[in-house]
């Protein structure tokens, strides 16, 4: 069984804004964009397996239209 994926939305006052768990995900990047998208709270996603910061996707990386 593969262990969770742990999305944490980050304020740009690093404050978390959001938390999301997913043991499906193929693309943790791409699920990180989506999040961005969904929830303007944050400034940007980061992806956590265990306790290892595996990425942090920006709101920059979504360019202009996001």
């Amino acid at each position: 069984m593969l262990e969770p994926l742990i999305f944490i939305g980050v304020a740009g006052d690093q404050r978390p804004t959001f938390v999301d768990l997913d043991v499906e995900t193929v693309d943790p990047a791409q699920r990180a964009r989506k999040l961005l998208v969904e929830h303007l709270s944050c400034e940007a996603v980061e992806v956590w397996r265990q306790e290892n910061c595996i990425a942090v996707v920006g709101r920059a990386e979504l360019g202009p239209a996001a």
